[in-house]
């Protein structure tokens, strides 16, 4: 199989590509453009990290606070109830870019530009 047959199908495997993405990275090597992909994908991958440890440390935090509401007084009640609120809100802005896996998608573009760069790197061997 050759690297152009190889790269179309790593391209076609991962769904989390945009047609955009798609198109570009079968058209050619562009290494900048490669580049700034990879680290696009790889900072959202840390973004999804990030929420995915939020979200379980607001399931943590709200088992704390079912178990804690019944000993506070009104305002405390109120003032820890207004916090879980926030922090949900907060919490649901950051969890729609969590629905792509991010790091998968970095690493499909890592093995790209590699397959890419070692092409290049035969072709200035031979001539």
């Amino acid at each position: 199989m050759n690297k152009e047959k190889l790269i179309q199908v790593l391209v076609d495997s991962e769904n989390g590509f945009t047609a955009d993405e798609k198109t570009k990275l079968t058209a050619g090597f562009d290494e900048i453009y490669l580049n700034s992909r990879i680290q696009y994908h790889s900072r959202l991958a840390r973004k999804q990290s990030v929420a995915l440890f939020l979200l379980v440390a607001y399931a943590i935090l709200a088992l704390a606070v079912i178990f804690f509401l019944n000993q506070a007084d009104a305002y405390m009640s109120g003032l820890i109830k207004g916090v879980m609120s926030g922090y949900l809100v907060a919490l649901l802005v950051l969890f729609p870019k969590t629905t792509k896996n991010h790091s998968r998608i970095a690493y499909v573009l890592k093995v790209i530009k590699e397959l890419e760069a070692g092409k290049h790197e035969a072709d200035k061997n031979y001539t």
